[in-house]
């Protein structure tokens, strides 16, 4: 089997990968979770609301970071209804019925219908096609 049989990329969508939007609103909704969680247990101690400037700074950041949660998840409907219509996915957690794509290479890391793979699996397949490339 040659080089170009073993290893297929496809060109992408534009706009930032599925896979990328899903990391981002999960880091967003931490953020949220752990500023709402500190604010509250800041309030419980000092017992003020508004007067404390690092209780304001921990609800602004949580507040901050629940919007741009929702403004990323939305982001994500989105790109993932373009990643569907191409016949790909970047998700790694899901949808074995479609071609799973390496997200920054376009590398097709598993095709449609076979069985998902692992995260040590799929860096293993990126990391040889790009030792193929400083190869070649």
């Amino acid at each position: 089997m040659s080089e170009s049989d073993e290893f297929r990329v496809r060109a992408r969508v534009a706009g930032i990968s599925m896979w990328h939007l899903a990391l981002s609103a999960l880091f967003f909704a931490a953020v949220t979770v752990v500023g709402g969680i500190s604010g509250s247990v800041m309030i419980l101690v000092s017992g003020v609301l508004f007067e404390n400037p690092w209780l304001v700074a921990f609800w602004g950041a949580a507040s901050a970071s629940l919007i741009w949660s929702f403004l990323t998840v939305f982001l994500l409907g989105k790109q993932m209804k373009r990643e569907f219509a191409a016949g790909y996915t970047t998700s790694r957690l899901g949808y074995p019925n479609l071609e799973q794509v390496d997200e920054s290479t376009g590398l097709i890391v598993r095709a449609a219908g076979e069985p998902l793979i692992s995260r040590q699996e799929h860096r293993t397949r990126v990391q040889a096609y790009k030792a193929s490339l400083v190869d070649s």
